[in-house]
């Protein structure tokens, strides 16, 4: 008799590491974030720096010294501006 692994189907299947996703919506675009991640985090994934930008999350308008508290959770939505200076 030849001794065979079991099928790929009858392997246990490992749960996944690190936090569980997320999805957040971003200027009304969904994106896969992990689950309680910075929002500062995510606005430099973006290319954007925490202090050139106006975050509102969930309807509500963040402050500067807001912004590093935030942690980012399942179905928060979203809306970032970049200030621009001039005239």
């Amino acid at each position: 008799m030849v001794d065979r692994p079991p099928p790929a189907s009858a392997s246990v299947p490992t749960p996944p590491r690190g936090p569980a996703p997320a999805q957040v919506v971003v200027n009304g675009a969904v994106r896969a974030v992990a689950d309680g991640q910075p929002l500062p985090d995510l606005l430099v994934e973006l290319g954007l720096r925490p202090g050139s930008v106006v975050v509102e999350r969930n309807g509500l308008a963040l402050t500067p010294s807001e912004l590093s508290g935030v942690r980012l959770a399942d179905g928060d939505i979203l809306e970032i501006v970049r200030a621009v200076a001039g005239g």
